[in-house]
């Protein structure tokens, strides 16, 4: 029987409050596998790690009542979208990222909105 590896999972379980500039260069970094954020306003942020390598997993978990902007490390990219670019989580949601290399990161969102 084979067996499939989906990516290492590093840093443990983080509790941060995300950065209140609503920017890239002022987002919180987002420092264990799994992060549990807290948000004052809508659009604080967090940062991926520029510390990670292709198959890396990250969650975000956002237990504020505002939604929360995940950016991409400096000159990476979500979703192959735009370089520093961010995707919104919503309030109440989790975000499942995974490296894909070179900075950039496969985001996956939680879309449900009930509490």
């Amino acid at each position: 029987m084979s067996s499939t590896s989906f990516g290492r999972s590093i840093g443990g379980v983080a509790s941060i409050t995300a950065g209140t500039t609503q920017t890239q260069a002022g987002a919180t970094e987002a420092t264990g596998a799994v992060n549990i954020v807290t948000t004052g306003n809508a659009s604080d942020g967090v940062i991926l790690q520029a510390d990670r390598v292709a198959g890396d997993v990250v969650y975000i978990v956002n237990t504020s009542a505002n939604a929360l902007k995940v950016y991409p490390s400096t000159g990476g990219a979500l979703n192959g979208g735009s370089a520093n670019a961010a995707v919104t989580v919503l309030a109440n949601a989790t975000a499942l990222c995974v490296n894909t290399g070179s900075d950039n990161w496969g985001v996956i969102r939680d879309t449900d909105t009930d509490t």
